[in-house]
């Protein structure tokens, strides 16, 4: 009987441990709804954490296109309890493509088990709308069981752009 209690606290033990992951957790497109190229865009994007025992977000990452513009004095974050308590991330944007939310103050991340936030920058959208889509990398605090970073990618909406005709161009020159 001994044994087989020492065996149900090891599987339960073991069950637990493989909650901690960060699987399931995404980054979502909130606004804008759709672009246009050239065009300069606050673009919001939501975070949730889908670990269900203590694995929590450290890092975010957003990988825009080649030719598009990141405004770091934009970035920002809702916090999920504005709690000075509570550690918060740090925003910057390293020489390329990528902006960054990072937990820097050496604790355990930022956002906790199913938890949501909001992340904004603004964005210039490249004249020629090349690397579509946009790309994102979550990081948790190696809590528990793999995995701990996810990636993915979000599609755009693009709007549309008139077409234009020889025809038309020559007439608004005539």
């Amino acid at each position: 009987m001994r044994n087989l209690l020492i065996v149900v606290l090891v599987l339960a033990v073991a069950v637990s441990a493989g909650a901690r992951s960060i699987a399931d957790s995404y980054v979502e497109l909130v606004a804008p709804a759709t672009i246009s190229p050239g065009e300069t865009y606050t673009f919001t994007f939501g975070v949730y954490n889908a670990s269900t025992d203590s694995e929590w977000i450290t890092d975010v990452l957003i990988t825009v296109p080649d030719g598009w513009i990141i405004d770091e004095s934009s970035m920002s974050y809702v916090p999920i309890i504005p709690d000075p308590i509570r550690p918060s991330w740090d925003m910057l944007v390293p020489d390329g493509p990528t902006a960054m939310w990072l937990d820097n103050d050496e604790g355990y991340g930022e956002l906790y088990g199913d938890e949501y936030t909001t992340v904004s920058v603004d964005l210039t959208v490249a004249a020629q709308l090349y690397g579509i889509p946009i790309h994102w990398c979550l990081k948790g605090d190696i809590w528990g069981d793999p995995p701990h970073e996810l990636c993915g990618c979000i599609d755009l909406q693009i709007s549309p752009v008139e077409e234009h005709s020889w025809a038309k161009i020559k007439a608004m020159y005539r």
